[in-house]
């Protein structure tokens, strides 16, 4: 898909400028590019992946920076479970703050907010302020919608039969936010978002 092109721009210098025309629509920019922008302006951590062996190393690589061990990493999903080799999570939930991080998948990476949506399927019905402070989201470049509404809508299709609960979208903890009055509380995290080419 060249999303580092898409990302970072081509390396080719045009000699000719482009032309551009007050009667042209304003050009903007790729979904993935927004989302992108606004997640690591918040402070979120944005891991660009070609492949497999690549997510591997930059998953060890976050686990090596935090000093994190595999049995400090909470995950609820059983193929995420199996692919990068952890323990199932505990059956009681009670302990969830013994862990030092949350492993997820997603639902869908909304562009204009640099946020996350995510539901039951990754955080069962546990409160958000429950959870570790830190998340590792996993994902493909499948995922992004425009904003929220989008991914609402997208969810409902997704899940006809029944809609999953626990629907939130996940922020990245904002030092700047911390000591704003009206973010207290907002359960926002610390997060690594490894978006893996497939």
């Amino acid at each position: 898909m060249g999303f580092w092109r898409k990302l970072f721009g081509s390396k080719k210098n045009s000699k000719e400028p482009e032309a551009t025309s007050p009667y042209l629509p304003e050009k903007k920019d790729e979904i993935e590019i927004i989302f992108a922008e606004k997640f690591t302006q918040k402070g979120g951590k944005f891991i660009f992946s070609e492949d497999i062996k690549s997510t591997d190393d930059f998953f060890k690589l976050i686990m090596e920076e935090n000093d994190w061990k595999t049995q400090d990493v909470l995950c609820f999903d059983p193929k995420l479970i199996k692919r990068f080799t952890l323990d199932p999570a505990p059956d009681h939930f009670f302990s969830l703050r013994n862990f030092k991080v949350l492993l997820i998948g997603c639902e869908y990476l909304i562009a204009n907010k640099g946020t996350v949506l995510i539901c039951s399927h990754q955080i069962k019905n546990c409160k958000l302020e429950a959870m570790p402070d830190f998340f590792i989201v996993y994902s493909g470049l499948d995922n992004f919608v425009n904003d929220v509404s989008e991914g609402m809508s997208k969810l409902k299709n997704k899940y006809t039969d029944q809609l999953p609960t626990n629907i939130t979208t996940l922020n990245v903890k904002n030092s700047k936010d911390e000591n704003d009055f009206l973010s207290y509380g907002n359960s926002a995290k610390n997060l690594y978002l490894i978006l893996q080419e497939h």
